[in-house]
């Protein structure tokens, strides 16, 4: 399965935290988002998680606020603590490409970027990913679908891009940054 994703910029991010906004198009699309979120979340947890957080975790040392869209799919998410008001300042859309091009549609503008995550065959391999598997059944009670491990990408990606800007910006910086990061990040 090829994911595409796809990324947009608002502009509204502060210098120390940010909001995801993660979309899931096609079918099944409330638990398929579900799914996306909770691999994300994990990702987000790992790297820099700490007691008494006010945000749902931090990807490149920056507090981030995860916004399943649409909203109200996020009751189907355990664990936020984040509550964003604002738009996402990243909007990661999960889907095939046919799938993706026509959600981003709704959600395009000019600082719109395409950017492609495609998860190399045995992600669900224990030994090839670094127990990710294990991580998520240990955090979630269930064994991970290709969702989980693609918002759990996605993340990865975001974090190696975001830490040397310490935010999101410049855009042309994430963007830039974002592009150049390896599939084979290690899990």
């Amino acid at each position: 399965m090829v994911v595409v994703v796809w990324m947009a910029l608002s502009g509204n991010a502060l210098a120390h935290s940010f909001t995801a906004a993660l979309i899931v198009a096609g079918d099944n699309r409330e638990a398929s988002l579900a799914e996306a979120v909770r691999g994300f979340l994990l990702a987000a947890d790992e790297r820099d998680a700490h007691a008494n957080e006010t945000s749902d975790g931090h990807l490149g040392g920056v507090d981030v606020h995860v916004l399943p869209l649409p909203r109200d799919a996020a009751a189907l998410v355990e664990g936020l603590i984040g509550n964003p008001t604002e738009p996402g300042d990243v909007v990661v859309v999960f889907g095939t490409e046919a799938a993706a091009s026509e959600a981003v549609r709704k959600y395009q503008s000019n600082s719109t970027v395409l950017l492609q995550a495609v998860l190399t065959e045995g992600w669900d391999d224990d030994e090839g990913t670094g127990s990710f598997v294990a991580r998520y059944q240990r955090a979630y009670g269930t064994a991970p679908g290709v969702l989980a491990a693609t918002g759990y990408h996605a993340a990865r990606r975001l974090d190696v891009a975001i830490r040397p800007l310490d935010g999101v910006f410049p855009r042309a910086a994430l963007e830039d940054a974002w592009r150049s990061t390896d599939s084979r990040l290690p899990w």
